[in-house]
């Protein structure tokens, strides 16, 4: 009968464990916010006619605000699958889509080895913001768009906006030299 009586005892104890696990398990503000995600899309130079997966590390820089206990807020990398090479212009394309894990809310950095060298920028990520980060081979920095200078998208049956080409009404850094001799 002892026996029955210390398992009996183990079986209690063992229920009361658990019953004050379950009970600190209740969640706490953080567990309601959003789980924020940034999506990465690049777009670089074939090498050699392949297409290979690219590493994209994102690098926090500095934390703002609260995040879901479930956020990441150290350094990681999200392998990007490439497609192609695609013909665009007369150059071999490579294109990718990536989807980071979660991140803290905050200013973080985001490199990849792209064929021109490595391509580094800085987003603020918010559950509100701009959470597509594209990076374009040969163009510095970050846009949302794909063409890599920021601007917004073309809206539909207008012509997309070249980063390089001078803005409405000013000329040419060597307008000096192209312009027509006056007379």
């Amino acid at each position: 009968m002892s026996f029955l009586k210390n398992a009996g005892l183990r079986a209690l104890g063992t229920a009361a464990m658990a019953a004050v696990a379950l009970a600190g398990c209740g969640g706490s503000a953080n567990d309601k916010l959003p789980l924020i995600r940034a999506t990465v899309s690049i777009k670089s130079v074939s090498q050699q006619g392949a297409c290979e997966s690219i590493p994209v590390k994102l690098v926090p820089k500095e934390l703002i605000g609260k995040a879901n206990k479930y956020a990441n807020d150290k350094m990681m990398v999200v392998m990007v699958t490439m497609a192609g090479p695609t013909d665009e212009n007369g150059a071999p394309m490579c294109n990718g889509t990536g989807e980071t894990l979660p991140m803290a809310p905050g200013n973080w950095e985001f490199s990849a080895p792209l064929a021109s060298g490595s391509s580094t920028c800085l987003r603020n990520i918010q559950n509100d913001g701009d959470l597509v980060i594209a990076l374009v081979d040969g163009v510095e920095g970050c846009s949302t768009n794909g063409n890599g200078n920021g601007a917004a998208a073309p809206a539909e049956g207008e012509a997309p906006v070249d980063a390089l080409a001078p803005a409405e009404g000013e000329q040419p850094a060597d307008a000096a030299d192209t312009a027509p001799p006056a007379g």
